[in-house]
């Protein structure tokens, strides 16, 4: 039994756009029922009269990704079959370059981090910035797509060019006067006078692909990257041009069309370190990933494209953060964001604690945190977790508040303040904030206080990815456009509080 898609196999289904509408069917054996699974969700079938064709419809979701489909088969003597699919959205041609413009200043901003941070006042950041080894992005270049990526590129066109190596569960269609016995029997069409017989089709997907197909991801990635953070000179743009490309013609072998991304790494396999052409791939892969670069934790740059409001929450995070450490007058107390081990720095964005602590001119102390959660401060009688804000703010219903970033003012004998900062990467008609958005920004403003009920927000702001003009309202909510290369913004809003 086929899944078809707008009248097409699913399996021959080419990518779908946003938005698209979709129609599946399904013809069902005698006497089963079908369900039919998008995710976790459920979809509601249709039948039209005189037809055994089982329909479903579904739009395309405004975001970008691969979209699971689980099908079910089910006859009344209780038997079960799946069919597993994937269906591919694309994202919009907006959506994509803001996704390399956010991961090429992620890159930016890392470095200047790094080169911030290793001024610090903790020892673990005590080591200078060149200490850290901060690569030229033509070094760089070079070290990626020198002579080492063309020993690469054969290893990978020879591992296409062999048979497949892995064997995946699959349904065969047989004549009935051809069936010889009942073993691996699932089904039995009498009005095609087929059956179906339970087999095993070739498949390429192993942990070894999926590396490559990783390694392969990462290397347009960080191409892209490298080209957007400085003007190569003409020969090494030429070089770029035709790296793209190979790139794009390793990423579309068949033999990784159908294998998705490695998603944990868990060491190199008995496989990696003998074949000849994997052990050329694990080389690649190792370089890469070697010590002495400044990286950005897994967490912000592996964020796909499908994803691109977590991304940009990211970036706004580690904007704000070098924004702050960056200001004028203030001087470091502790940071999170930057660890180094072994000549290897490494940022990333934990959660609860705070990202940086400042100390200010006037005595007081800036603590920036990432989704820090304001719990509930009436009749709790709970102390802060490690990690967690101190109780001296909350929230003042019995609700948790968790804005994307807590920006928490700290003044000797006085009750804490707080500015909230929200990233929504969604705009209205206009291409301003959403009405929602602005609705949750005033839960902030009205919902986080201190113990006796006195109301800690100072202000609320709403950073989206538009083109507008900044807007600040009486009531200390502002909506804030912020973009790479368009940050004034945000600046001046801080600059009211500072």
């Amino acid at each position: 039994m086929d899944l078809f898609v707008n009248g097409a196999p699913c399996a021959e289904t080419s990518e779908l756009s946003e938005g698209q509408a979709v129609e599946f069917s399904a013809t069902p054996p005698p006497d089963a029922t079908l369900a039919l699974w998008l995710g976790a969700e459920p979809l509601a079938p249709f039948l039209r009269p005189g037809e055994t064709t089982w329909r479903w419809r579904w739009v395309a979701p405004q975001a970008a990704g691969a979209y699971p489909l689980r099908l079910r088969l089910t006859w009344p003597d209780g038997r079960v079959e799946e069919q597993r699919h994937r269906l591919r959205v694309l994202p919009g041609k907006l959506d994509q370059e803001r996704y390399e413009a956010l991961c090429a200043d992620l890159q930016r901003l890392g470095r200047a981090l790094v080169t911030t941070l290793s001024g610090g006042a903790e020892p673990l950041v005590a080591r200078s910035a060149a200490s850290l080894r901060l690569t030229d992005p033509v070094e760089e270049f070079h070290r990626l797509f020198g002579a080492e990526f063309e020993r690469f590129t054969p290893a990978v066109e020879r591992l296409a060019a062999r048979p497949p190596d892995r064997l995946r569960p699959a349904l065969r269609q047989v004549r009935l006067g051809q069936l010889r016995s009942a073993a691996g029997l699932r089904a039995v069409r009498p009005e095609r006078d087929t059956a179906l017989v339970a087999a095993s089709a070739p498949g390429y997907d192993s942990y070894e692909a999926r590396l490559l197909r990783r390694l392969l991801d990462d290397l347009a990635r960080r191409l892209e990257a490298l080209t957007a953070a400085v003007v190569l000179p003409v020969a090494l743009a030429e070089r770029a041009g035709a790296v793209r490309a190979r790139l794009r013609a390793l990423r579309d072998q068949p033999f990784l069309v159908a294998v998705p991304p490695l998603e944990a790494y868990r060491g190199p396999t008995p496989r990696l370190l003998r074949d000849p052409d994997y052990r050329i791939v694990y080389r690649f892969w190792r370089l890469m990933r070697q010590q002495g670069e400044v990286r950005w934790e897994e967490t912000p740059l592996s964020v796909p494209v499908a994803d691109l409001p977590r991304l940009y929450e990211r970036w706004c995070v580690a904007h704000v953060a070098l924004t702050l450490l960056e200001w004028p007058g203030h001087t470091l107390v502790s940071q999170a964001l930057l660890a180094t081990a072994d000549g290897a720095a490494r940022l990333g964005l934990p959660e609860g604690e705070p990202l940086v602590a400042l100390a200010r001119p006037d005595g007081s102390e800036l603590r920036l945190r990432y989704h820090p959660r304001y719990r509930p401060l009436a009749g709790t009688g709970r102390p802060s977790a490690p990690g967690e804000p101190s109780p001296g703010i909350g929230s003042l219903d019995r609700h948790t508040r968790v804005p994307d970033l807590g920006l928490e003012i700290w003044r000797p004998g006085a009750a804490p303040r707080l500015l909230a900062l929200d990233a929504k990467y969604r705009l209205d008609a206009a291409g301003g904030v959403p009405a929602e958005a602005l609705a949750e920004a005033y839960s902030y403003l009205g919902g986080l206080g201190a113990p006796d009920g006195a109301r800690a927000a100072l202000g609320v702001a709403l950073l989206y990815p538009g083109t507008g003009a900044p807007e600040s309202y009486p009531s200390g909510v502002a909506a804030l456009p912020l973009l790479p290369g368009a940050t004034t913004a945000l600046t001046a809003w801080l600059a009211e509080f500072f």
